[in-house]
């Protein structure tokens, strides 16, 4: 453990705005008043906005040409999620009764009730101010244009949450951050229908385990919001840096010890009392400086092979999001071969456990654990099979 992340800061952090995100860019209708203005401040991004791939648009719609399995995939793991998304499951008031637990106390019981609702695993840690979005920029918020059947048509009546472009403020002093890992096998499918599924069903399970988090520390007395993939204030990764989870790693993800790069985030910020973990150290800013595997492998040249630049006050790796998304655009499906190919998504065996700790804490020999895993795993990712239950006929 150390006492603050190894993220380097570089200056002054700056808050980011979701609407920035290209998964806000690509849900923007156009000639919307959403898209209108974001476009007259964004000039610059209008032409890559018009270019990236909108097939998460596509299958909540169902429009344009798209794999009608991909379609039920999406319809059964996000849908569902959505309704989860709304104020009144998300937030709400705190109850009555205060459980008066120690803060060493309040951390352990929570976490056992995260892990028992299906968490991998769960870390606590500071909210940085720096890691508020400054915007909401994600739908199902948008003042118009967004159909999601059974549940919106629009906004609905009497909603009180926040809306698209609204400025966000949140003062809750303290981020639960949950780990979801997915199956290997699944993600290592490449970009197909196997990818869709299990990304949607550990998201979903990230979704309703958040929530009720949430509600369980509210009904304990106490402030506490979900942030889930439907509905986010805060930037996930170096909230879940900040608990300890792992480290910010080369492809923007988080690798966790325990569970690789192979696993999707939820949160819950809260005024509970709460007994922080520290930051890990766990090597994996010098082990990406070597391996540079998941660039090598990016179908897409999302993730760069060079140096790390400073952005927004943080010296990091950057990744290239809209050729990321315009890659699933062309596939129709989520890819996953970041995940897969890291070194450190490995079967939880005694032998990796072995490796792992080498890693950890032999610098000098992490260039051969890199060789090694080329030569067992080999260097190019290696495509599995999509299941028989997901295949054509």
């Amino acid at each position: 453990m150390v006492r603050k992340p190894t993220y380097e800061i570089a200056g002054e952090i700056g808050r980011f705005d979701e609407r920035d995100t290209v998964f806000a860019r690509e849900a923007l209708v156009e000639g919307s008043d959403e898209e209108l203005d974001y476009h007259r401040r964004h000039p610059e991004r209008a032409e890559v906005d018009r270019r990236l791939a909108r097939f998460i648009l596509n299958k909540l719609e169902g429009s344009g040409e798209l794999d009608p399995v991909a379609r039920a995939l999406y319809e059964s793991h996000f849908v569902p999620a959505a309704a989860l998304a709304l104020p009144d499951m998300v937030d709400g008031r705190p109850g009555g009764f205060s459980a008066g637990w120690s803060p060493r106390t309040a951390a352990l019981k929570v976490k056992a009730f995260a892990r028992l609702i299906g968490a991998d695993e769960v870390r606590i840690g500071p909210l940085r101010r720096e890691w508020v979005y400054t915007h909401k920029g994600s739908r199902p918020f948008f003042k118009e244009s967004y159909v999601n059947p059974p549940f919106f048509e629009g906004i609905p009546d009497h909603y009180q949450g926040t809306l698209y472009g609204d400025a966000i403020e949140l003062n809750h002093q303290t981020a639960i951050s949950m780990g979801f890992m997915q199956e290997k096998d699944m993600v290592a499918t490449g970009s197909s229908r196997a990818v869709d599924f299990e990304c949607g069903r550990v998201y979903m399970q990230s979704v309703v385990s958040s929530v009720q988090l949430a509600r369980f520390i509210r009904s304990l007395g106490y402030r506490a919001r979900a942030h889930h993939l439907r509905n986010y204030l805060i930037m996930l990764v170096p909230v879940a840096v900040d608990s300890g989870m792992g480290e910010l790693a080369r492809a923007g993800y988080v690798v966790s010890r325990k569970m690789g790069a192979n696993f999707r985030l939820s949160a819950v910020t809260t005024d509970m009392p709460l007994e922080y973990d520290e930051p890990v150290d766990i090597g994996i800013q010098d082990f990406c400086e070597k391996c540079k595997k998941c660039a090598t492998n990016c179908p897409a040249g999302a993730i760069t092979e060079g140096e790390k630049t400073v952005v927004r006050g943080i010296n990091k790796w950057q990744i290239n999001p809209e050729a990321c998304l315009q890659y699933w655009g062309k596939t129709g499906y989520t890819c996953a071969v970041c995940q897969a190919v890291c070194p450190w998504t490995k079967p939880r065996n005694y032998f990796h456990r072995f490796v792992a700790t080498l890693a950890v804490n032999a610098p000098p020999l992490r260039r051969a654990l890199v060789l090694g895993d080329d030569l067992v795993y080999g260097a190019r990712f290696r495509h599995r099979a999509v299941p028989d239950w997901l295949a054509d006929e």
